[in-house]
């Protein structure tokens, strides 16, 4: 498959380095740092302590917390560019830090830069006027974690397919309701499952089958939480990694065996819809502060296609969770996936903090620009992907 460029398109989850970033930070999370422990701040300073110095991160706040947040990015000791842009007046202040729902980012052949959003989306506002671009208001009702963008797909979750119109799953609707398929030219794919792929018998070389044939569930809040693009193809594919549930230090239960079936009848939807898939492992462990059984979320990641000056393979950052729990087995298979895919791979710590509310470092950024340029090669893997 070839990238189509012509048309205005949304800024993708691949391919070239990321130029901008932003993040969004609550004061409530800004509370933690005169106590020095910083709290939840912990593993998004990680993320931007990481970022090359070439990259911009833009950070969105309330002005009545900037003292405390210039404290917290001093301790970062960051290499890359900081912009805070302050949030006043009576517009309610940054709601969470999950800056990825809020907003969508589009780009013209020009270079040009456009942010898609609600009219009363009060980061997005601010961040255009700081940053110079445009705004455009959208009436979608699509959070930017339910998406995920590749070179000539969008993959979209089935929840937001129906909240935006699509209310059957007959192949008539394949392209996806107009208001989403105005927003960008590539062809949607549906993140979802049928209740038929949850038997047992079900396997993933099902014929017959359209990808909108029958009624679509979806497993999880966001398809996010359990896929990962990897701007790579496998025999004319593209490559997605989908997270495999795993059960540490316990026997399965209902919860774990509800979302392991789930998420293998989603695969089986996703390789008839022309991808090939790879599984990475997932644990469904008690989460620290909630006591709730929760998937760790390795999927939810920051991935480049292309090459940084000096560098031999491009980058990705992963989040890790066994620094503060038990599960160094799978920070480390997770990593091991990436770098057999061909990836420098950044492990960016201490994401157990959040494990109880469904995100990780995808969800707690926004790419706003991409640089243009060519992908490495497709790399080979040891393992082997599924596909039809």
């Amino acid at each position: 498959m070839h990238s189509l460029c012509r048309k205005p398109a949304l800024v993708p989850d691949c391919g070239g380095i990321i130029q901008q970033i932003a993040f969004a930070i609550p004061d409530v999370l800004l509370e933690s740092v005169y106590d020095r422990n910083d709290g939840l701040l912990v593993p998004i300073g990680n993320l931007i302590a990481t970022l090359p110095q070439e990259v911009t991160a833009f950070v969105v706040l309330s002005s009545n917390a900037l003292p405390a947040a210039k404290t917290w990015l001093d301790r970062l000791k960051s290499g890359c560019s900081l912009t805070l842009i302050p949030v006043g007046g009576n517009t309610g202040g940054v709601p969470s830090p999950w800056i990825q729902d809020f907003f969508h980012v589009r780009t013209h052949d020009t270079g040009a830069v456009e942010i898609l959003s609600r009219p009363d989306d009060v980061v997005a506002s601010h961040l255009a006027h700081a940053i110079g671009v445009a705004t455009v208001p959208v009436a979608i009702d699509l959070a930017g974690g339910d998406q995920l963008v590749g070179p000539d797909f969008r993959l979209v979750g089935w929840s937001s397919m129906k909240t935006n119109g699509l209310q059957t799953g007959d192949a008539a609707g394949f392209q996806g309701p107009a208001i989403l398929t105005e927003v960008d030219h590539r062809p949607i794919r549906i993140f979802g499952y049928q209740v038929a792929g949850l038997s047992p018998m079900a396997s993933t070389d099902a014929t017959g089958s359209l990808p909108f044939a029958g009624r679509l569930h979806q497993v999880g809040f966001h398809v996010d939480q359990f896929v990962s693009v990897t701007g790579l193809e496998r025999d004319g594919r593209p490559l997605l990694l989908v997270g495999e549930p795993d059960a540490p230090a316990s026997p399965p239960n209902g919860i774990f065996e509800n979302l392991r079936r789930q998420l293998d009848a989603s695969v089986t939807h996703l390789i008839r819809q022309g991808f090939a898939v790879l599984r990475n492992p997932i644990p469904v462990a008690i989460a620290l502060d909630s006591g709730k059984r929760l998937p760790r979320l390795y999927n939810n990641v920051l991935v480049e296609n292309g090459l940084r000056p000096g560098r031999r393979k491009p980058l990705m950052w992963l989040p890790q969770f066994g620094d503060l729990e038990p599960l160094e087995d799978y920070d480390r298979a997770n990593a091991g996936i990436w770098e057999e895919l061909g990836f420098d791979v950044i492990p960016v710590p201490e994401w157990s903090r959040f494990a109880s509310r469904n995100g990780a470092l995808r969800c707690a950024s926004k790419v706003i620009s991409r640089q243009r340029n060519s992908p490495v090669t497709d790399m080979p893997i040891a393992r082997k992907s599924i596909t039809l």
